[in-house]
């Protein structure tokens, strides 16, 4: 079977995952399927934690970009980022100086950061037509202090931090504005939608920072690929739950939802990063709402998290219907047609 470009699907995801063997007692969180990072025991009262995540297409701030996108998945971790090695590959034909740059904006990005670039790998080759840099971001979290994905329980609310959906609308709109045009996107479309990538932005790890503060957050996810509709089967499928969204209650930028509409583009799909999506009691979600506005933070309640035999469903204009399993990223989708 010939597989689309983008993020495996979950089915083959967990298929594939299921043939790794588990021996080693320290691996706490592993490779397992809505997780983010992985979570290891190496004695003492804090854990590491490790995550692993490229960055494929052009970037202006590729450093920036390469940490917000792994440190996202140790935040919703309960993690602070502290050490991070660097895999390059450049294709043939890049100058001295070029490389230089690139490894200069990410050694910037980590002393901007706080975290200490300790190793990786450089290489010019072949195999690639433009820059490639993957990340593997580690940091520590006390491990009476680690949030997992599969912590959501039957009654919790369902928060959604961040509008739906800033990198996918920021990479339509900065690298592809041309498509847009044609599409009839207004111009002021477009300038807001790629402006989206700087503000505000897309770490999660204020707003998980605040969260963390404030509640006793059961589980938190970073909706990247699939958007918004894989994050909520990834939350529910980890924690083994059932979810009940109110879809309508979704926060959407507006150049966002009028460039899905202009392009046949679902936004509930799309590439989400810059959005978190947590649980956390019932009782304490005003208070955390309260917290994340007054820091900054657009939030919402989405939902409310139910037991596994009722299914994963939200509601739109009213009607219940089953949230659709996304086979693939409306971005990747969209980039197959140009």
């Amino acid at each position: 079977m010939s597989l689309p470009t983008g993020k495996l699907p979950l089915p083959l995801l967990r298929q594939a995952l299921g043939r790794v063997p588990r021996r080693d007692p320290a691996v706490l969180v592993g490779a397992e399927p809505g997780e983010d990072a992985a979570v290891i025991d190496v004695g003492g009262p804090e854990l590491l934690v490790a995550a692993a995540d490229p960055i494929t297409f052009a970037a202006a701030d590729i450093g920036t970009y390469l940490l917000a996108v792994n440190g996202n998945d140790l935040a919703v971790m309960g993690a602070e980022p502290r050490w991070l090695l660097a895999t390059v590959l450049v294709p043939a034909g890049t100058s001295a100086n070029q490389i230089q740059a690139l490894l200069a904006d990410v050694a910037e990005a980590c002393s901007a950061a706080g975290v200490a670039l300790v190793g990786g790998h450089t290489e010019i080759t072949d195999s690639v037509t433009s820059p490639i840099v993957a990340g593997t971001l580690l940091g520590t979290v006390h491990r009476d202090a680690l949030i997992r994905t599969s912590g959501a329980r039957p009654g919790d609310a369902l928060l959604l931090v961040g509008d739906i959906a800033i990198e996918g609308t920021a990479i339509l709109a900065g690298d592809h504005a041309d498509a847009l045009r044609r599409a009839g996107v207004s111009e002021a479309d477009i300038r807001t939608g790629a402006a989206r990538l700087a503000t505000p932005g897309i770490s999660v790890r204020p707003a998980a920072a605040v969260l963390r503060g404030m509640a006793d957050v059961r589980s938190m996810h970073d909706p990247t690929e699939g958007g918004l509709a894989s994050a909520l089967h990834e939350m529910a499928e980890a924690a083994k739950v059932g979810l009940a969204v109110d879809r309508d209650a979704v926060p959407v930028l507006p150049e966002c939802r009028r460039i899905c509409r202009a392009l046949g583009l679902d936004p509930y799909a799309l590439l989400a990063s810059g959005a978190l999506l947590a649980s956390l009691p019932a009782s304490q979600a005003s208070t955390a709402l309260t917290a994340l506005r007054t820091a900054g933070s657009t939030a919402s309640v989405i939902g409310e998290v139910t037991a596994a035999a009722e299914g994963k469903r939200w509601t739109v204009g009213g009607r219940e219907v089953p949230i659709p399993a996304v086979e693939r990223d409306e971005l990747a989708r969209f980039l197959e047609s140009v």
